[in-house]
């Protein structure tokens, strides 16, 4: 349990590193993030071809193998589809639904993880537990709050986010996540 809450802990570690890409819009704008981010997943499509295809002459080996799961072995690995995913967002949405819901399916989807592995004492059909996806729900509109979001987009972050964490689409969720959440914030804070 202990060895699987540390795997869990750095590998999240490396997803909240993605939280680099509001932070460069908030500070330096759309066109500094975008760069950023287009930069990032061009070293990480190359990064991973090499994980995939030459696994001994990846640089990162070590580190790959503690916090792989076993299905992302061979498959693309989370960095990727998240790094589409912000890519998308910047290009096509506002920057405040950006910024909040980046940031909240991040660090949502990170919460989960950690107080899932570590208090996740009832599963749920997904394999996840209540616990977990309690925090992330948790985070999620602890983030939307402390970003003035409207109250309705608040609640349906928290919702939306739910949704995603529990509902398997067959799409990895750190694609749907945050294009799930900045299309439900961009929605709810252009109506309300």
């Amino acid at each position: 349990m202990r060895a699987r809450l540390k795997n869990e802990v750095v590998r999240k570690a490396f997803h909240v590193s993605g939280i680099t890409v509001p932070l460069l819009y908030f500070y330096l704008g759309r066109d500094y993030a975008i760069l950023y981010t287009s930069a990032a997943l061009l070293g990480f499509m190359a990064l991973e071809f090499i994980r995939t295809r030459a696994h001994s002459l990846f640089p990162l080996r070590r580190t790959a193998d503690m916090i792989e799961r076993q299905k992302e072995k061979t498959a693309i690995a989370a960095y990727i589809y998240f790094s589409i995913a912000a890519v998308l967002c910047l290009y096509f949405f506002d920057k405040f639904p950006v910024i909040v819901g980046v940031s909240a399916a991040l660090l949502g989807d990170a919460a989960a993880a950690i107080f899932g592995v570590w208090l996740g004492r009832h599963k749920l059909k997904s394999g996840k537990s209540l616990e977990g996806s309690t925090a992330g729900v948790l985070v999620v509109i602890a983030i939307a709050y402390a970003l003035n979001c409207n109250p309705a987009t608040i609640v349906v972050s928290g919702l939306v986010f739910l949704m995603i964490d529990l509902v398997e689409l067959g799409i990895d969720d750190n694609f749907t996540a945050p294009l799930a959440m900045v299309v439900a914030i961009q929605l709810f804070e252009a109506i309300l």
